[in-house]
């Protein structure tokens, strides 16, 4: 018949017998978790050090020192959870993290340029 396939009557297709077995509650559960896993996932990691604005790069750039003290002074009291030590080590300032060492890094490197910045586990 015109290449047309019809549904046999008795079997109803994969989504239908989902949908049938979930129910109408089943279904508005879903769509509500539909939306909160995609609220979490676009507002998941905004503002790790909140209030925190940093000067320009260039001012870092040649005096490593200033850059140790603001980290020490402004940003490490807002991360306590991290465990933060920072100290002048060449051409780069190493920040040594006790704690959660990716975390610390993401929020860190939010804020200031990654060539100045070195990390390690403490």
């Amino acid at each position: 018949m015109n290449g047309e396939q019809r549904p046999t009557e008795g079997k109803p297709a994969a989504g239908q017998a989902f949908v049938k077995s979930i129910r109408p509650a089943g279904c508005a559960l879903f769509l509500i978790l539909a939306v909160l896993v995609t609220a979490i996932c676009l507002t998941a990691g905004r503002d790790p050090i909140p209030g925190y604005t940093p000067p320009e790069r260039a001012s870092y750039e040649n005096d490593l020192s200033r850059l140790e003290q603001v980290l020490e002074e402004q940003v490490f009291p807002k991360l306590p959870q991290y465990g933060l030590d920072a100290e002048v080590t060449g051409d780069t300032v190493t920040v040594t993290v006790t704690g959660n060492l990716a975390a610390a890094r993401s929020a860190i490197l939010r804020y200031f340029p990654e060539d100045l910045i070195t990390f390690e586990r403490g």
